[in-house]
């Protein structure tokens, strides 16, 4: 199982510099988590979500701001009206203004928030993890690829004698210029597919590179699948489904929808504002000398066009599309869990398959071989057992591997892979 850990490993690169060192899975994840862009984008999103809530909150602080005002017009021509209203009026004040009632809309806009905080965090972590199996699929298909050019490498040298003992049968006459060729044109064959799986090696080192920041030509360490795995039973994994942390974003982003319904059903209320001013300077006059006041305000809503409403029955919808897709996700999960339940026994299967036709291709190709110089089987069959031999060794290794593909991601799927944890700035 992974291991939660954090992201700052201050030895893993002096580590994985040296010449003679093979990097393991983990330490391939690790080092994507310190240098690919995924960890950071998420961070940075989770981030955002946290600022918001702050912004939400600061709303039921009081506002206090300054204001100053210079305001000029004709002087009135009636002296009485110059009293109340100068040529010439310079005002500054400190205004502070604090929101005393909005229908709770204010409390639960704060909950909506921190719901989706929880929310983004999930996400966040699915991210992670599904980085892990990113890092895993690529890792095992240059193990594969690599694997098959070892094992190609290994037939070569077989047909390399095969050909050299058909051609001193051909100059001895013990044997027709036919059966050299068709070992010849096997060979040929055989080391076009080399080309073909060099080439696509080079394309997953440089795809792993990518994904891990590791170099091109690092050495990777075979986690070689234990004969004695064994899995729990399909429930055990079925049970687990709410612990994935796509389902968790999906429950907090469900919360957060309930939220909304309550944000917007707060249109209703009527809304109380208090507000209050001390002058620092005001115009010339009758209210030269009133240094302060203070006005409470009540608004109370009575027709609005239907829009409150509206907003209403919009964020009952998007409760019910929340509810949907959390749903949907569950039965996703479930579906996923028994697919990748199976497909790892029928690989288990499979490889214990390959291993014994593996065994016997072996055993026919020597026993043919052996015949086949004593003159008692043709060559075709010998061609056909060596290709049948060379066929089950190239499939057991990529059922291997494939077996190592789908339990990592029967794990992710059924939440026994824990994300790391994240060091934030």
């Amino acid at each position: 199982m992974l291991r939660k850990t954090s992201l700052s490993i201050v030895c893993l690169s002096a580590v994985l510099s040296s010449g003679a060192y093979s990097a393991t899975l983990q330490e391939a994840y690790q080092s994507a988590l310190q240098k690919n862009e995924t960890v950071g984008i998420q961070n940075e999103q989770v981030q955002q979500i946290r600022e918001r809530v702050k912004q939400v909150r600061g709303g039921m602080f009081p506002q206090i701001s300054a204001n100053a005002t210079y305001f000029m017009q004709p002087a009135p021509s009636d002296p009485v009206a110059r009293q109340f209203f100068p040529e010439r009026q310079t005002t500054v004040a400190l205004t502070a203004n604090q929101v005393l009632f909005r229908g709770l809309r204010e409390f639960a806009a704060v909950r909506q928030q921190k719901d989706l905080v929880q929310s983004q965090e999930e996400i966040r972590n699915q991210a992670l993890i599904q980085l892990y199996q990113d890092v895993t699929s690529s890792y095992l298909n240059i193990l594969t690829l690599e694997q098959d050019l070892d094992n190609i490498a290994v037939q070569l040298k077989i047909y390399d004698e095969r050909v050299k003992e058909l051609s001193s049968r051909m100059r001895r006459g013990e044997s027709s210029s036919s059966d050299a060729l068709t070992a010849q044109s096997s060979q040929a064959a055989l080391n076009a597919e080399h080309e073909i799986i060099t080439g696509n090696l080079k394309m997953a080192r440089e795809a792993f590179a990518f994904l891990t920041g590791l170099p091109t030509a690092e050495p990777l360490t075979d986690p070689e699948l234990a004969k004695s795995v064994k899995v729990a039973s399909l429930q055990t994994y079925l049970d687990k489904i709410e612990n994935r942390y796509d389902v968790k974003a999906a429950r907090s982003q469900h919360q957060a929808m309930e939220e909304e319904v309550s944000i917007a059903k707060g249109a209703h209320w009527p809304s109380l504002d208090l507000t209050g001013n001390y002058y620092l300077k005001r115009p010339d006059g009758y209210s030269e000398d009133l240094n302060w006041d203070v006005q409470l305000k009540l608004t109370v809503p009575l027709f609005e066009g239907g829009t409150t409403q509206s907003r209403v029955r919009e964020a009952a919808s998007k409760r019910i599309e929340a509810d949907l897709l959390l749903s949907r996700l569950r039965r996703q999960a479930d579906q996923e869990i028994r697919a990748y339940y199976e497909n790892f026994q029928t690989r288990l299967k499979q490889v214990e398959a390959l291993e014994k036709a593996g065994d016997l291709s072996e055993r026919n190709y020597k026993v043919l071989q052996r015949d086949y110089r004593r003159g008692l089987a043709r060559n075709i069959d010998v061609q056909v057992a060596l290709t049948d031999f060379r066929i089950a060794a190239r499939a057991l290794d990529q059922a291997r591997f494939a077996a190592q593909m789908e339990l990592v991601k029967l794990k992710v799927a059924s939440a026994e892979i824990e994300a790391p944890k994240v060091k934030e700035d």
